[in-house]
């Protein structure tokens, strides 16, 4: 399954994104950075995935920085 950003939006500098791929839709919050890409959407779903599933990561381990949105 190809990932897909579904959603993009900054407020105050900060961006929110929404990224669609085989475990479900992730919100990631507080960004400064992120481009439609193949590559990047891959770095940021799968380490927010790891996140959700225990693992920590220096910039996604903040509490309330990614979630697993309800389908």
């Amino acid at each position: 399954m190809m990932l897909t950003l579904e959603l993009e939006e900054s407020h105050q500098g900060m961006i929110r994104a929404i990224i669609r791929g085989p475990r479900g839709r992730i919100e990631i919050r507080d960004l400064v950075w992120i481009a439609d890409r193949p590559d990047i959407l891959y770095c940021y779903y799968w380490e927010s995935w790891a996140v959700i599933q225990g693992a920590y990561h220096c910039c996604f381990s903040t509490p309330g920085k990614v979630r697993l949105l309800p389908e």
